[in-house]
């Protein structure tokens, strides 16, 4: 009986994969699309191809994740550099307490509001990027503004591989403020094919490796599990395909939040400052009057309710 509901259980997750490109469960997955789709319907703006993004949008559609840079980001990227360490060197305490000790501190202050060139971005090249994924409007659920800095510490949680799991529909949007190298240890992405193949043999391989260990597949063990098996499945002819941004500041990295991941990991001595936004499609324009009044810090890992405002 337990063979057969695994049987069950795996073939409704990948296909729920296959169709939503989400991992977030094959009951609830279908909503998400079914919001985009009504976000299309509503969307009545021209969508003429940007030549400078027109290969980034072609790589996102087939990988899941590309990177582009051009002069606009690379000035929103400068100025907000320039006003940090302004405010650094005046003294103001920024970033608040590595509450998880891996080198990662959070901005402490209200981003949208103490950086309004990030509305240039998303008026300019980010949002014309997102538009032009979703074939509709698009809204911001939140951004997080952090510095990383480089230890002599094993990579930990969010910096191993690892999927977020959420909507398909959801975009994650990397911003780089500065220079990025191999050093600063920007993200890296599988593209969404090989992931897809990951995610496919995942269920039978975490079962088995749980019990050759003796622990529960169920209980906290399994994100260990899990980052175990993609370690052992991302072989080096796979590395090889993984998506590794790198150049002058602005660089904007979009990747699916479901395609797998690993965050940065700056080598001892190096630092980076990134700004991680998670965007979705809108039935309705862009508010960015709300993002002003209300900022968009962190509230939820996703919505409930694709449709609701934020």
């Amino acid at each position: 009986m337990d063979a057969l509901r695994n049987a069950v259980s795996d073939f409704l997750r990948l296909r729920s994969i296959d169709q939503h490109r989400s991992r977030i469960g094959w009951r609830d997955a279908p909503r998400y699309s079914r919001y985009l789709e009504r976000a299309r319907a509503a969307y009545e703006g021209p969508l003429p191809m940007p030549d400078d993004l027109a290969e980034a949008i072609s790589q996102f559609a087939r990988d899941g994740a590309t990177t582009f840079q051009n002069d606009a980001t690379e000035a929103v990227a400068n100025k907000m550099m320039a006003r940090i360490g302004k405010r650094e060197n005046a003294g103001e305490t920024l970033w608040e307490a590595d509450k998880h000790e891996i080198g990662n501190q959070n901005y402490a202050g209200n981003l949208w509001n103490d950086f309004p060139e990030i509305e240039d971005l998303f008026r300019g090249p980010i949002g014309t990027f997102l538009n032009h994924h979703f074939q509709a409007s698009f809204k911001i659920l939140y951004g997080v503004l952090y510095r990383s800095t480089g230890g002599e510490r094993p990579r930990s949680g969010s910096q191993r591989w690892h999927s977020d799991s959420g909507p398909g529909i959801c975009v994650n949007v990397m911003f780089y403020l500065h220079e990025t190298t191999p050093e600063n240890g920007t993200l890296e992405a599988l593209p969404w094919a090989s992931s897809r193949d990951i995610y496919a043999a995942e269920p039978a391989a975490i079962r088995a490796r749980a019990r050759a260990e003796g622990v529960d597949p169920r209980s906290a063990e399994r994100f260990r599990l899990m980052a175990d098996f993609y370690d052992d499945a991302i072989t080096d002819e796979l590395r090889q395909t993984v998506i590794r941004p790198q150049g002058p500041a602005g660089v904007v990295v979009p990747f699916l939040n479901n395609t797998l991941h690993r965050g940065g990991f700056p080598e001892p001595g190096y630092t980076r400052t990134a700004i991680v936004f998670h965007c979705y499609p809108s039935h309705e324009p862009t508010d960015f009057e709300r993002y002003r009044r209300l900022g968009i810090n962190k509230s939820a890992p996703y919505p409930r309710d694709p449709a609701e405002k934020f």
